[in-house]
C-alpha cells in the first residue's frame, strides 16, 4: 500500500547495521500498518489498487453493489451519527440508533476488502460507544450510568454535553477516512474511470484510426501527430510558406475535428459539455484564414492561441496524469531510439613503424648470405695487394 510518510532514523544514534537495521524496518512497517499515516514529504506511488476491489466495480459489480455505493452509505451514517452528537438538544435515543447504524455498517465495510482492513479504526469505535454509554460491560458501569444515578432525573430543557474524548475518538475516525481517501482515490479512480465505456481499453491502451494515414494506431501516437501538425502550422506562418501551411492546416483540421469526435468513447454525457460552443468556430476561421490568397499571420496566431486555451490546455491537465498512471502500471512505455555509432574510417597511412621497416627472420638471412658474398672477393683483393 503506498504510504506518503518516509522513513526516519533517530538523530541521535547512528543507524544500526545488518539485521538490527531490518528489524527496525519491521517494527516501522507494523506501526504503519496499525496507526495513522502522517502526511509529510516522501514517496507517493501510484501502485494498482488491490485485486479484490474488481469486484465492487463494473464489469462484475452490479449497479447498487459497487464500492462507491457502499462508501457513500457509510459517509451518510457517520454524518447522521455527528449531527445528532452535535445537536443543541442532545436526544440520546436518535443518537444510540445513529451509532449502531454506522458502528454495524462500518464493520460490513471492513470486510469487503480485505487489503484495506486494518485502515478501519474498529477498536476506536467500539470505543466511542462506550464512552456515549451506548455499550455496556458486563461488569462496569458506563460513565453515563453513574452520572444519572448521582445526580437523578434531568429538569425539561436541561441539555447533555458530549465528552471531550467522545469527540475526539470522531475526529480520529474522521481522520482515518480523509487519509486513506487521499492514498486511494486517485489510483482507484485511473484504474476503474478512466477507461472506454465498453472496458475494453484504458487511456494506456486506447486505439484509434488516424484520418489522414488511415491506421489504427494508440491514440498517445494520434496525439503526437496532432501536436506535430499544430506546430507545422506555427513555423509555416513564421516562413511564409503558404503551400506548407495550406497543407498542414488540412491534416490538423481533419486530426482535430476527429478528435472531438472521441469524448463520447469514456463520456457517457453529451460530449459537447466537455468543450466549448467556440471550438467548431475557430477550427473553421483557421482553416478558411489558411485558404486565403495572402492569409494574415497575425490572425492565424490569434486563432491557434485560444484553440489552445480553449480546448487543448484544459483536457491536458485532466487527462495526460491520468494516462501516464496507467502507462506505468501496463508497460506502455515505448523504448529509448538507439543511434548508430558513425561509421569507422581507415586512417592514413603517414609513415612507417619501425616493425614494418625490419624484414623477417628468413629475409634478414637471404640479405645477410648475399653481403657475403660480396665481400668474399673484396677480400681476396686485399690478400692480393698484401703479397
Amino acid at each position: 500500500m503506498p504510504q506518503p510518510q518516509p522513513q526516519e532514523t533517530p538523530a541521535e544514534a547512528p543507524p544500526p547495521a545488518g539485521e538490527e537495521v531490518q528489524a527496525q524496518e519491521e517494527q516501522t512497517e507494523e506501526k504503519k500498518a496499525g496507526g495513522l499515516p502522517e502526511f509529510k514529504e516522501g514517496p507517493y506511488t501510484y501502485e494498482l489498487p488491490p485485486k479484490s476491489l474488481d469486484n465492487y466495480y463494473p464489469p462484475i459489480g452490479k449497479r447498487a453493489k459497487v464500492y462507491p455505493a457502499y462508501m457513500d452509505t457509510l459517509g451518510r451514517r457517520f454524518y447522521d451519527l455527528v449531527v445528532d452528537l452535535g445537536s443543541i438538544r442532545l436526544n440520546r435515543d436518535d443518537a444510540e440508533v445513529s451509532y449502531f447504524q454506522f458502528k454495524d455498517y462500518y464493520e460490513f465495510v471492513a470486510n469487503l476488502v480485505p487489503e484495506w482492513k486494518d485502515r478501519f479504526l474498529l477498536d476506536e469505535v467500539v470505543e466511542l460507544g462506550k464512552e456515549l454509554g451506548f455499550i455496556k460491560d458486563s461488569t462496569d458501569t458506563t460513565k453515563a450510568e453513574e452520572a444519572k444515578k448521582d445526580k437523578g432525573p434531568k429538569p425539561i430543557g436541561a441539555t447533555e454535553k458530549v465528552s471531550e474524548r467522545a469527540m475526539a475518538l470522531i475526529k480520529k475516525i474522521e481522520y482515518s477516512c480523509q487519509a486513506c481517501h487521499l492514498t486511494e482515490i486517485p489510483r482507484v479512480y485511473a484504474r476503474y474511470y478512466w477507461h472506454t465505456r465498453d472496458h475494453k481499453m484504458n487511456m494506456a491502451t486506447f486505439m484509434v484510426r488516424d484520418p489522414v494515414t488511415r491506421k489504427k494506431v494508440r491514440y498517445r501516437v494520434f496525439k503526437r501527430e496532432l501536436q506535430r501538425d499544430f506546430y507545422t502550422i506555427l513555423r509555416s506562418i513564421d516562413k511564409g510558406s503558404r503551400k506548407q501551411l495550406r497543407k498542414s492546416v488540412k491534416r490538423f483540421v481533419k486530426r482535430f475535428n476527429y478528435n472531438q469526435t472521441l469524448c463520447v468513447k469514456c463520456h457517457d454525457t453529451d460530449p459537447y459539455l466537455f468543450t466549448t460552443p467556440t471550438i467548431g468556430e475557430l477550427v473553421s476561421d483557421l482553416d478558411k484564414e489558411a485558404n486565403r490568397r495572402v492569409p494574415s499571420k497575425k490572425v492565424l496566431r490569434r486563432t491557434l492561441a485560444s484553440l489552445y486555451v480553449q480546448n487543448c490546455k484544459g483536457c491536458h491537465r485532466v487527462h495526460i496524469p491520468t494516462t501516464y498512471v496507467q502507462r506505468w502500471w501496463y508497460g506502455e512505455f515505448d523504448k529509448a531510439p538507439e543511434v548508430p555509432q558513425p561509421a569507422e574510417e581507415v586512417a592514413p597511412v603517414t609513415g612507417e613503424t619501425p616493425e614494418s621497416t625490419q624484414p623477417a627472420e628468413g629475409v634478414q638471412e637471404e640479405q645477410k648470405t648475399e653481403q657475403e658474398q660480396q665481400q668474399e672477393p673484396a677480400a681476396g683483393e686485399e690478400q692480393g695487394q698484401e703479397k
